[in-house]
């Protein structure tokens, strides 16, 4: 028997019809011409060997591995420190902009003491241990941070600050209302001098003297405004830092992809609260001789600004981290 006719009858006991068998066999043995074959029984059929059967293998085709878009599949913890640090920064620069206490001197030796925020002045008479004392401390500092020294806003000041030890009231007024309360010392003094000397008496040098301290407070008080528009700017780019750090990280899409550029905005803030600090510092008039140091107000921008350039690091070193 030829292979043909082996390679023949074996299709045929698997089942093919004659016609599929002679087709298939035909596909390799071109000159084969089938022959009748005695069936055998109870004779188990041999399976054809791969090389042997005429359907075509079919290629196995490689399946895709899914893939975790996230890296690692976890929580992202840079990105979570990224985004608290931005959120501690965004609340310091804000606590900066209203605390009282940018500039602050010690109690001199009546007890009385100062402070002074971007906007406001702050008298405090909480060390006058001498009651009368520390309620004409009280009056004193009403009067002079009261809105243009009138009746009616020394009445409501009064008011206000009733059992209190410290007053606070816009620096703006401070100037003018010190200004006014010195020119009219001085000039009660030019009529006493004058009425008693007979002549006419003008303390010139008292007055000037008083005109310097004027500009110098004017100009803390132009230094506080400008800080306080920079600080301001600072704060709200923290505040879009936080919103884009928060959208990155939830996987938010914003037009343009620019949700991806918060850790640039975060250090952008960060450079500008350091930047109200120093804007601040070089406007304010010479503090030689002054009693005046950095406060409160200036640590907590700093750290706002030091929190900001923090967060906009981890976003660029989680950056690279998912890159690499």
């Amino acid at each position: 028997m030829t292979d043909a006719q082996t390679y023949y009858d074996g299709l045929i006991s698997q089942g093919y019809t004659s016609d599929q068998a002679v087709s298939y066999t035909q596909q390799y043995y071109p000159d084969f011409q089938a022959t009748p074959t005695v069936p055998v029984a109870d004779v188990t059929p041999p399976t054809p060997s791969p090389m042997e059967t005429p359907q075509m293998m079919a290629p196995t085709i490689s399946q895709p591995t899914a893939t975790n878009p996230s890296g690692e599949g976890g929580i992202d913890i840079m990105a979570i420190a990224a985004v608290a640090c931005i959120a501690l920064a965004l609340i310091f620069s804000g606590m900066a902009q209203f605390n009282g206490s940018w500039l602050s001197s010690d109690a001199d030796e009546t007890g009385q003491s100062s402070s002074s925020g971007l906007r406001t002045v702050t008298l405090d008479c909480s060390e006058v241990t001498n009651e009368t004392l520390q309620t004409g401390c009280m009056q004193l500092g009403i009067s002079i941070l009261s809105e243009g020294m009138t009746n009616e806003s020394i009445a409501s000041m009064t008011e206000k600050f009733s059992g209190e030890t410290a007053v606070t009231g816009s620096m703006s007024d401070y100037c003018s209302n010190l200004y006014d309360y010195t020119i009219g010392l001085i000039t009660l003094g030019e009529t006493m001098t004058s009425a008693a000397t007979g002549t006419t008496v003008e303390f010139t040098e008292e007055r000037a003297n008083a005109s310097a301290a004027k500009t110098n407070c004017d100009d803390g008080v132009s230094a506080g405004s400008t800080g306080g528009i920079v600080l301001w700017v600072g704060t709200v780019v923290a505040l879009t830092a936080l919103i884009f750090t928060i959208l990155g990280m939830v996987g938010i899409n914003l037009p343009g992809g620019i949700e991806a550029h918060g850790k640039w905005v975060s250090l952008a803030s960060g450079v500008l609260m350091m930047l109200a600090v120093l804007v601040w510092y070089l406007m304010l008039p010479s503090s030689e001789g002054s009693a005046m140091g950095a406060s409160t107000g200036v640590f907590i921008t700093v750290f706002g600004g030091v929190f900001a350039i923090v967060s906009a690091v981890l976003g660029i070193v989680g950056g690279m981290s998912k890159s690499n």
